[in-house]
């Protein structure tokens, strides 16, 4: 339990006392008031601004033996102020008088791990405050009495907030942790051995008191380098060192406040002082201090990637860019471009050092035609950088690159920033110095001088933060960095048994990282189990995941809790799938896996898509949740009448919009799904919206409370980390809600969603099986831990290069390599760092896995990091697998009262992704994103190529002709009220110059539909125009408005043009494809098997779609763009009739 829990505990234990004592819990003053005069303390209101306040809006005076308030606002709000100062007087002992500012009585426990939020780290004062603000809010209104109300009394959270006169955010918020979160006390875990050693031993004794130059200690897994940490901490503390002239720098907020925690336990005043938090964290402080120097206002808007780009966005079509030329959704592109930036931001790179850079590239490739594109790429990189310093410049904004990159560069150039911060900073501690990036270490040199009170801890092995600049050679540079520094290593593992200790350690020999570092020889304080660690060989991946359940099972029986056992995988690419799989095979596991993409989140969001669509498309998905059931045929009808009757957004709630047809027990149903949206507003809060549909509305919170089995518990964690989610978002202009739902597909798309993965603190109670990353397991420790995907790329991944390849001589270290070799020897030196630190989280047992065939029927070799640790392992048979139920079969009852036909352009969607065809093309739902510019700049495109197409089949049209169209499209689909509309326009209309270039070879010839006909189906195929060339060959175009791409011609839309090109002009007719971005056209070529292989797949598509066979295609880079993606999942039951296509 940390001191946040503990805290609210103490205050709902005084509530619970006060109340048996006769207190109204229902009279919020009156209860603090007598808590306060329980404990000798007066309370005494003042008018706001009296000078007893201080300034602030309440004291606790512990001379006077009084509280002071500000006498402004409800009972509610005068009572929460003194029961935050109650609460410093309770938990903080004789500590000295406290001046409160702000209070925040609806604050979440924990901030949302995705965004800005993840970088603001709070000082010691601010946590304080934080851990005040809960507890009074748990003194006020208990978790267990708003539960009790809710579930037992059948109450409303606004019943609740009423009666108390509380705000209703504020009770809700307490339901939310009172149901959705654990509320039992965390298992007790058994204490690790190096908490249970009494008194520390030599090497870490001396370490801490090591005293005159700079130290780096080299810490392995296990040895307690936290714990020394602390100890030199207290040793300074000891010798009289003021506590404020000591900095702590770690690389994580859960690592300041477990660090805070421990040192507050034993000396909350010095904890209080000391500044202890991240490098960014620290580098915003800098940049909050010294901002005027900087040209910057006192606290600087931090924007984060998504915010990134869409400042560059706007900008984009200015920009004379070829290799990352994207006129569609540049989304990637420029997230790649702004990854690349950021990297340069951790070398301390600015712009024009990139584009310097850049140029040498540019001078030095000579004939080689790939390094000169390495070089062109990273000039367009250069002018992207340099784009996006002026707009941030000029907007005074800051990104998480220049936490540090800038304070790197005050510091070193402005002798009086530097004095003021060496004068404050005496004593400098850095934990996990191996993730430092060259900038940190720049910071810090730049801070400690010679470094004579710097004190650094770290293991180059477990460097895994390559992406973000770290590497394990700033750990072999020390000395360099600090000369004179001295360097030492702890000997004793108080984690893990002797057989793992030998597997890790026999694995680091082989080790990159191990270079420069101190051979690792650890003495194992546990001793040995006699249980080697196991390598478990099966056929399939299927099988895999049998073996797991197994061994899991076995371990469970034998005495290790699941909550005590761990599964680690490289990346979240296939945890869902094995979460999935252990659940079927009867394993509870607490994995979050992908937030926003989990059943019970994208029913809220569908929920939420239909405050502003006025067809309410998000019917399809609401219509399977329990009570609001309807058939498909029936959601497919209210739909298309809904369309039909142009109704505007909430109006789907009338009846009057109904189909008369409609069933009656349809009709009930529709009237209850409409009902959950009275007194919603598309303009609301999304986060009050969607609290009350969970609390109040759907009844979710109690049913899940009430379940209390695993999965149920997963689910209101879930729902928790989601909602905390949206207490904070960006402020901008329209509907709060729609750009809730476009922030979360671009969240997704851009993969920056990952923190909300990582589960709540409270969450450590609940028994069942961790899954995680290696990274996210980074400092944990397991009884049990279990690694599969032991193969060829499974572990070391691939080693593909980033679209982005820094320029030659951006990273550190890498002399005598170009940019790409540098990246590419960092990450094989990670993925070995990613397999020791797997390894070195296992206490007692330590399973590893493999499949030996893959799905294909070929052989699947093991990882290549098994060779050197083989001898420390058993292979033992395979026990009895526990394999998982078939699953029911998914295909959708259809009837076809005609024959279908289709176009080409649509069975490539259904090649893209079955579901996907499904609703647009079936069930013909049609919607689709936000509209960006760039989509209304190709909407004027298509607009003109379509009149070209039916007007001017067989004619080109003038100049004045061409010019009257453009300018109708531009004005009813372009973006016209856009700051750089000009720009657009200018980009569209040579768009459509190049189409008309394309249709000018050759003399036109009739481009009529060409039909491949099948017994299932039809599909028809409509080339975008046809040509005879001057030798009489004909030719069959295509035109794509996007850059060609090395494999495009493997699209099935492509295979079809050439077998309908074949049947209506013979063998020797040519189809060729023009691209409008790249201004490129490529004649199409298509091997003969690959072309037997298409044509199959082309006839298995009618089959499949006559079948109702829909499945979903999950793909990373394609599901967030997709219409119909916060609806993707299970459909409503029962048939559907098809009567035309």
């Amino acid at each position: 339990m940390d001191a946040t829990e503990a805290a609210r505990r103490e205050a709902e234990r005084i509530h619970q006392a006060a109340v048996a004592d006769g207190v109204d819990p229902w009279n919020l003053l009156e209860l603090v008031s007598r808590e306060a005069a329980r404990r000798d303390l007066d309370v005494y209101a003042l008018a706001t601004g009296d000078s007893a306040l201080k300034g602030g809006r309440a004291v606790l005076d512990r001379e006077a033996e009084c509280i002071l308030y500000e006498d402004i606002g409800s009972a509610f709000d005068r009572a929460f102020l003194i029961a935050h100062e109650l609460g410093h007087f309770v938990l903080e002992g004789d500590a000295q008088n406290v001046v409160t500012g702000e209070v925040e009585p609806g604050r979440s426990a924990e901030d949302a791990p995705v965004g800005v939020e993840r970088v603001l780290d709070y000082g010691a004062r601010e946590r304080r405050e934080v851990r005040m603000d809960l507890f009074a809010r748990e003194l006020l209104l208990p978790r267990s009495m708003v539960r009790h109300h809710y579930i037992d009394c059948g109450c409303s959270s606004a019943d609740i907030a009423t009666r108390l006169g509380a705000p209703l955010q504020v009770v809700q918020q307490q339901l939310l942790d009172s149901l959705l979160l654990p509320n039992e006390l965390p298992a007790v875990v058994e204490p690790t051995a190096a908490a249970a050693v009494p008194t520390p031993d030599p090497t870490q004794m001396e370490a801490a008191n090591h005293r005159n130059t700079a130290f780096q200690l080299q810490a392995g897994p296990g040895t307690g380098k936290t714990r020394t940490l602390v100890q030199r901490i207290e040793s300074l503390l000891a010798e009289g060192v003021d506590p404020i002239s000591i900095l702590v720098l770690t690389f994580s907020n859960k690592a300041a406040n477990e660090l805070c925690e421990r040192l507050a336990a034993r000396n909350p005043r010095a904890a209080a002082a000391m500044w202890i938090g991240t490098f960014h964290a620290f580098g915003l402080d800098i940049v909050r201090r010294f901002h005027d120097k900087l040209g910057l206002p006192a606290n600087p808007r931090l924007i984060d990637r998504s915010e990134g780009i869409e400042l560059l966005e706007d900008e984009l079509p200015r920009l004379s860019l070829r290799h990352f030329r994207n006129l569609w959704d540049p989304a990637l592109d420029l997230s790649d471009m702004l990854s690349a930036i950021s990297r340069a931001k951790d070398e301390v790179v600015d712009a024009a050092g990139y584009r310097a850079l850049a140029v040498a590239m540019e001078q030095t490739c000579g004939t080689d035609a790939e390094a000169m594109k390495n070089a062109e790429k990273c000039m367009e990189v250069a002018l992207v950088y340099e784009t996006y310093e002026r707009l941030m410049t000029a907007r005074q904004l800051i990104d998480f690159g220049d936490l540090v990159a800038q304070p790197v560069r005050l510091v070193e150039n402005d002798a009086e920033v530097r004095s003021a911060l060496r004068a404050r900073h005496n004593h400098v501690l850095v934990d996990e110095y191996q993730d430092v990036n060259r900038s940190s270490v720049r910071l810090l040199k730049a801070i400690v001088g010679e470094g004579r009170n710097l004190w650094v801890v770290g293991d180059a092995r477990q460097s895994i933060y390559r992406f973000r600049g770290a590497s394990a050679t700033n750990m072999a540079q020390f000395s360099l960095d600090f000369p004179g520094a001295q360097i030492a290593q702890l000997g004793v593992n108080y984690r893990s048994r002797q057989e793992v200790i030998d597997a890790f350690t026999a694995f680091s020999g082989t080790m990159k990282a191990s270079t420069g570092s101190m051979p690792l020889h650890l003495n194992a304080s546990r001793g040995a189990s006699g249980a080697r660690p196991e390598f478990k060989v099966v056929r399939s991946t299927d099988d895999e995941i049998s073996a797991v359940a197994a061994t899991i099972k076995h371990q469970q029986e034998a005495g290790t809790a699941f909550r005590h056992q761990a599964l680690l995988c490289a990346s979240n690419a296939r945890l869902s799938e094995i979460a999935e799989g252990l659940e079927a095979r009867g394993i509870p596991v607490l994995h979050l896996g992908s937030l926003f993409e989990r059943p019970e989140i994208k029913d809220l969001l569908a929920m939420l898509s239909m405050l502003s669509d006025p067809y309410a498309v998000g019917l399809v998905r609401v219509s399977t949740m329990s009570t609001y059931e309807l058939p498909l045929q029936d959601v497919v009808q209210i739909i298309e009448c809904l369309r039909e009757s142009k109704v505007a957004p909430l109006e789907w709630r009338l009846n009057k919009n109904w189909p008369p047809e409609l069933a009656e027990a349809s009709k009930t149903a529709l009237a209850r799904a409409a009902m959950l949206f009275d007194g919603v507003s598309p303009m609301g809060n999304p986060w009050s919206i969607l609290t009350t549909w969970v609390i109040d509305r759907l009844g979710l919170a109690k049913s899940l409370y009430l379940a209390g089995d695993a999965r149920s518990r997963m689910k209101g964690l879930a729902l928790w980390q989601f909602l905390n989610f949206c207490r904070q978002q960006p402020s901008d202009t329209g509907s709060p809600c729609v750009r809730l739902l476009d922030r979360i597909r671009r969240l997704v798309l851009l993969s920056e969603d990952r923190g909300l993965r990582h589960l709540p603190g409270v969450a450590d109670g609940i028994d069942a099986v961790r899954l995680m990353t290696i990274h996210a397991s980074k400092g944990l420790e397991f009884h049990a831990v279990h690694i599969p995907g032991m193969v060829t790329s499974g572990l070391p991944r691939n080693n593909m290069a980033p679209r982005c390849v820094p320029p030659d001589g951006l990273i550190h270290g890498s002399d005598e390599m170009t940019g790409l070799e540098a990246v590419k020897a960092g990450h094989d030196e990670e993925e070995e760092c990613l397999f020791f630190v797997a390894l070195s989280r296992a206490r007692d047992r330590l399973f590893l896995y493999a499949s030996s065939v893959q799905s294909d029927g070929r052989t699947r070799n093991p990882s290549k990091f098994m060779p050197s640790i083989l001898h420390h392992l058993i292979q033992p048979p395979i026990p009895a697998q526990r394999h998982a139920g078939l699953r029911a079969s998914s295909a959708l009852q259809i009837v076809w009262e005609q024959k279908p036909a289709w176009t080409d352009s649509q069975v490539n969607l259904f090649e893209r992704c079955p579901r996907r065809f499904l609703y647009t093309h079936v069930m013909k739902l049609g919607g689709r994103r936000t509209e960006t510019a760039f989509m209304k700049m190709h909407n004027v495109v298509s607009d003109v190529f379509d009149w070209l197409k039916t007007v001017h089949a067989m004619t080109m049209p003038t100049e004045a002709e061409l010019g009257v169209r453009f300018d109708q499209a531009w004005q009813s689909k372009g973006p016209v009220d856009h700051g750089y509309a000009e720009d657009y326009r200018s980009i569209a209309r040579r768009l459509v110059d190049v189409v008309v270039e394309t249709r000018s070879r050759g003399v036109p010839a009739p481009a009529t539909p060409i039909s491949l006909g099948w017994a299932e189906g039809e599909i028809l195929v409509r080339p975008d125009s046809v040509a005879r060339g001057d030798n009489g060959q004909i030719v069959v175009r295509r035109v794509k408005t996007g850059k060609p791409r090395s494999n495009a011609f493997d699209d099935i839309e492509y295979t079809l043009l050439h077998l309908a090109t074949t049947q209506e002009y013979g063998g020797s007719a040519q189809v060729e494809v023009t691209y409008l971005t790249s201004e490129t056209t490529q004649p199409m070529e298509i091997t003969e098997r690959k072309l037997k292989t298409r044509s199959e797949k082309v006839q298995d598509f009618v089959r499949r779609v006559r079948a109702g066979d829909f499945p979903v295609k999950e793909e990373a880079r394609t599901c967030p763009r997709c219409p119909s993606f916060f609806i993707c999942g299970d459909l409503p039951a029962g048939a559907i009739t098809i009567k035309k296509v």
